[in-house]
């Protein structure tokens, strides 16, 4: 306040109106430029936020549906290798082989070709070897052979309940409140 006593004193009122005018003038713009920036600032937020949402209801999806398209193959394969058994310890498994033709294996080797960017790489290995191993042990007759493919379809199921574990958590989920 003494300062305005000065120069007040010390200077034309016009000089110190201009001063005054000056002074609001500069308020005036810094806060208009504040609020233009923060404005600016929110809406590019906002555009930022939306974008991130649809990403991840994206993401969100795609994982849904790779959860859904593996446990269905896996699935489809565990049923063929348990109709496999069937024929093999003589019950007559309607429409599992035809023309030397594994019928639902075929199905099964076509959804892994159509959904193999969705199940990605380790899944489509994962499934397509179990499938590959069930041909091989409906052609086989050796006992010992036999053994060797069945010990590697159990050791390619451990390693699919892996990679469901590594890729979706699954073994992590609880009811209880973290």
């Amino acid at each position: 306040m003494d300062q305005i006593l000065s120069l007040l004193t010390d200077y034309s009122p016009a000089i110190v109106t201009l001063l005054a005018c000056g002074s609001a003038l500069v308020y005036v713009l810094k806060n208009v430029t504040e609020n233009a920036i923060s404005t600016e600032f929110d809406r590019y937020k906002k555009e930022i936020e939306l974008k991130l949402e649809r990403r991840s209801k994206f993401e969100e999806k795609i994982l849904l549906d790779r959860y859904t398209s593996v446990v269905d193959l896996q699935t489809r394969i565990g049923r063929v290798m348990t109709d496999l058994n069937r024929h093999r310890h003589g019950t007559d498994v309607e429409n599992l082989i035809k023309d030397n033709d594994i019928v639902p294996l075929t199905a099964v080797f076509e959804l892994l070709a159509a959904n193999r960017y969705l199940i990605t790489e380790r899944f489509h290995k994962i499934l397509l070897d179990e499938s590959q191993i069930i041909i091989l042990l409906a052609n086989e007759k050796d006992a010992d052979r036999l053994a060797t493919h069945y010990s590697r379809y159990a050791g390619l199921q451990e390693e699919f309940h892996k990679a469901m574990n590594d890729v979706f958590g699954i073994d992590k989920i609880t009811w209880e409140a973290r």
